[in-house]
């Protein structure tokens, strides 16, 4: 049987996809990830993992479903379409309604209830298999990777216990529960055999690691296995919530080489009033402090967040505020993204929502600040050197492209190398800064 997986939304959704390839692969099946809709090949079934977290989201995900689903009634391939993920968990029966050609239908880390209802094969009306959102992982699962990069995602937990009014991640996906140590452990051993040298974790708060199970292993103490195993490989923090970041996990990045000097601080925003709306954990936190302190243990970190703009009831001093606090924070790499409604969250319910034309031209405000910010950091890499892991290498222009300590991947910015020794693709290369654009860079291999 052959099998087509699409992936839409985060990183997690990858992974999870990574397992069920595997084991749909374990079952004697060809597996194939897939990126166009339009894709001419003769599958058994097509999988497409949905997310539901915003309305540009859930749009994609059902024009996606929508489109397999009409080349399934034109042509007959796919035989069959399936939803599974975020969307297919919340909103199960209004997408059989709207898409009666879909021949199943399951919800969030259900792999073995997909993977037996793809192998069953028998036409039939369409199916749906959801179930509670399923989180929690409790042994090794094997993961065919969907691509050859040097680089993988580690999902160390999945689902969310914080209440923020504008979210609806806990609806789809339930309350946080913690991958065991040995399970990562042994997941990352496969990963490194498979040629991977950075681990990026992943969750919707790496801070809430190990909180869920009532005993005393926590983020640093994952991280310490993590860079305890041999092999030379990065390790990367994504999505630390401030309360997380304690003084013994700053001293553990800034003694431990393989974890690399780069943090994701998802803030949402800069204005206190704004944050206490949104109902943030960290809406107390003081983040001038907070980014002083990090900055002062690590000098030569990379901080990355992320800000909503036009939550409801955000004034234009709000806005402002947030601009500011931009300015003087000087984070290295941010991103911005306009409010949109969510179903069942408090926000969605809340007066003063703002208008698509104010939410726009704030969000490109934020932008435009950022991008003078980002540039100039930028520029004053020039002349200086790094380590660099060597992704890919473009025969025309004759440059390797790739990643310092201080890009994330799919986020961040590209370092495009030249190079007049040979250089391998996977490999870490010491290279100088030649040249800045606003977010690359141009080097040479040294």
């Amino acid at each position: 049987m052959r099998v087509g997986l699409f992936t839409l939304g985060c990183d997690k959704n990858t992974v999870d996809n990574e397992y069920l390839a595997g084991m749909l692969e374990g079952k004697g099946c060809e597996v194939d990830f897939i990126d166009d809709v339009a894709v001419e090949q003769p599958y058994d079934a097509v999988v497409v993992t949905t997310c539901g977290f915003i309305g540009d989201a859930k749009k994609q995900s059902i024009e996606t479903l929508l489109e397999f689903s009409e080349r399934k009634k034109e042509s007959g391939f796919p035989k069959r379409v399936f939803a599974a993920g975020c969307l297919a968990q919340r909103y199960a029966d209004e997408l059989i309604k709207e898409l009666p050609n879909l021949d199943g239908l399951v919800g969030v880390g259900q792999y073995e209830q997909l993977t037996d209802l793809i192998l069953d094969g028998r036409p039939a009306p369409v199916r749906n298999v959801r179930d509670v959102a399923r989180v929690e992982i409790e042994h090794f699962m094997r993961r065919k990777r969907s691509d050859a990069k040097p680089y993988s995602f580690l999902k160390i937990s999945d689902g969310c216990n914080h209440g923020c009014t504008f979210c609806s991640i806990p609806i789809m996906k339930g309350r946080h529960k913690s991958v065991p140590v040995e399970v990562l452990l042994e997941e990352a051993r496969s990963l490194l055999e498979q040629g991977v040298k950075e681990f990026i974790l992943v969750a919707q708060d790496l801070s809430d690691y190990g909180k869920d199970w009532g005993r005393e292993c926590r983020l640093p103490d994952l991280l310490r296995a993590l860079c305890a195993l041999e092999g030379d490989f990065w390790v990367r923090c994504m999505y630390v919530y401030p309360m997380g970041i304690t003084n013994e996990f700053l001293d553990l990045m800034a003694n431990e080489p393989k974890l690399v000097p780069y943090l994701d601080v998802p803030l949402q925003h800069l204005d206190t009033d704004t944050l206490k709306r949104m109902n943030r954990p960290s809406k107390d936190v003081n983040t001038s402090k907070l980014v002083e302190r990090i900055r002062a243990r690590i000098p030569h970190i990379a901080l990355r967040t992320t800000m909503i703009v036009g939550f409801p009831g955000e004034t234009r001093l709000g806005h402002l505020n947030m601009l500011q606090g931009m300015r003087e924070l000087r984070f290295n790499w941010l991103g911005a993204f306009q409010y949109s409604i969510e179903d069942g969250t408090p926000a969605g319910s809340m007066p003063a929502q703002l208008s698509n034309a104010t939410k726009q031209r704030r969000w490109k405000a934020a932008l435009e600040t950022q991008t003078e910010i980002t540039a100039e950091w930028n520029r004053q890499r020039v002349g200086t050197q790094a380590r660099v892991l060597i992704e890919s290498f473009d025969a025309n222009s004759g440059m390797f492209s790739g990643r310092s300590a201080s890009e994330a991947p799919e986020i961040d910015g590209t370092i495009y190398v030249t190079a007049d020794k040979p250089v391998s693709v996977g490999s870490f290369v010491n290279v100088e800064f030649t040249g800045a654009d606003v977010y690359d860079l141009q080097a040479r291999a040294v």
